[in-house]
């Protein structure tokens, strides 16, 4: 059951990439487990970008289902509780950072109206806990108003909006500006994450502009995106998006539904609620859920999550999730999957 065995041979794709994503054996990488991998979206320091779609994009007031304010930050202990968890079950795969969030300053300069000092230890946070278990990529520059280039000023669209009437010459600039923040930052944004669904009506053109921004940033060949969500899909696995020459992009999916998502409406934090939400995607006994669905369906579980999500308005109900998550995948699928970043999977993806 659930056998998906790879081979990666080294002249299959190059070392230094091999090396960057995390595996010493250069020469060969075999396995009988399947990969999976978590998605965190939204992450950044201390802006509740969720609160700000709802004023700026929705234009509606910032309050949860339920009735409840929803909260203006997200603390920077929130960052230290989340590594905990990852750290606590290997858990793998990417993490958002949007490098301006809502336009409220940006992760160079710090962010609005907080100490910069914040900002920096947030950066730093995550830079240390975190570069062992995920790819870092950003997600848009704002995830709210697209930001004119030109005169640093805003258009009325979010970006989502505004990306599916651009072309490769305008969401080039657009994706070089995000993944230099990122750089001038101190991170090595392997990938790019969609935005709502940046770039999805005009694909041909942003993975274009994805390709010519990585290699003007960081003079990469390789690189992947997230922008799909196939939550109808299990048997979904990612697949190379454009190859020419040596240069290789590869998009992943997402076949794990966000199912964290509905703790910011609610005001409950049971156990029995924790556990109702984690049975969604596994079972306490193993044989049931979404991520088993993807593997009877030989398909590579993909865990879609936001990071408002697990933040819960405050409540961290989400959090708690992932950690009954990450407990039952040790218990009981330990001989069958294996957490891996987004960048380890794509050279499976490339490689295979």
């Amino acid at each position: 059951m659930y056998k998906a065995k790879y081979m990666l041979v080294k002249d299959k794709y190059a070392e230094e990439d091999m090396v960057a994503a995390g595996w010493a054996d250069v020469e060969r990488y075999t396995s009988n487990r399947t990969p999976i991998c978590l998605l965190v979206d939204d992450g950044c320091p201390l802006i509740h970008v969720y609160r700000c779609h709802w004023e700026d994009v929705h234009h509606k007031p910032p309050i949860a289902d339920n009735g409840r304010p929803l909260l203006d930050i997200i603390p920077n202990d929130f960052l230290d509780r989340f590594c905990d968890v990852m750290e606590s079950y290997g858990i793998k795969g990417k993490f958002s950072i949007v490098p301006a969030p809502a336009g409220k300053g940006d992760i160079v300069r710090g962010i609005e109206g907080f100490d910069p000092v914040l900002t920096r230890e947030w950066l730093e946070t995550a830079r240390r806990r975190l570069s062992p278990l995920c790819d870092f990529c950003p997600e848009g520059i704002t995830h709210n108003l697209a930001l004119n280039l030109d005169t640093n000023d805003y258009f009325d669209e979010s970006e989502s909006d505004w990306s599916q009437h651009q072309t490769r010459e305008t969401l080039t600039p657009y994706l070089i500006r995000a993944l230099q923040l990122l750089k001038e930052a101190g991170f090595d944004a392997t990938g790019v994450t969609s935005p709502w669904v940046f770039g999805i009506k005009v694909e041909l053109e942003y993975v274009a502009a994805i390709v010519a921004a990585q290699k003007a940033v960081y003079n990469r060949d390789f690189s992947w995106y997230f922008l799909h969500m196939l939550h109808d899909q299990p048997d979904t696995r990612p697949w190379i998006a454009y190859q020419s020459g040596k240069t290789t992009l590869v998009s992943i999916a997402s076949n794990v539904r966000d199912w964290f998502w509905e703790t910011i409406n609610s005001p409950r934090t049971d156990t029995e609620y924790i556990s109702a939400i984690a049975d969604k995607m596994l079972t306490t006994d193993g044989r049931k859920g979404h991520i088993v669905d993807a593997l009877n369906a030989e398909g590579w579980p993909v865990i879609l999550t936001h990071w408002q999500s697990l933040f819960s308005n405050g409540l961290e109900t989400g959090l708690r999730v992932l950690d009954e998550l990450g407990r039952r995948i040790e218990k009981r699928l330990a001989d069958h999957v294996e957490w891996m970043t987004c960048s380890q999977i794509a050279i499976l993806t490339a490689g295979r």
